[in-house]
């Protein structure tokens, strides 16, 4: 599944929380439940099923940029359950 983080998801993510930065609140528009975004694994559910995968290389940038106060920028990444 791709996950579209967009402008509106950087403006409203909160900085250092693991379920209300802009990748969870894209995954959660993109429809998966309980999104929790941390640097080794990312969590959600789907149809009552639990998924986890390696945090992406692109999304750690991301959130370091973004937690650290950085300029980060919309983009997208692929989770597969």
């Amino acid at each position: 599944m791709k996950i579209s983080v967009q402008q509106k998801h950087i403006d409203a993510g909160v900085r250092g929380s693991c379920s209300s930065d802009p990748i969870a609140l894209a995954m959660r528009d993109a429809g998966l439940d309980r999104p929790h975004v941390g640097p080794r694994y990312i969590t959600w559910r789907e149809d009552f099923k639990d998924y986890s995968v390696e945090t992406p290389a692109e999304v750690l940038e991301f959130m370091e940029q973004f937690d650290n106060g950085g300029w980060s920028k919309p983009f997208e990444f692929e989770v597969e359950g």
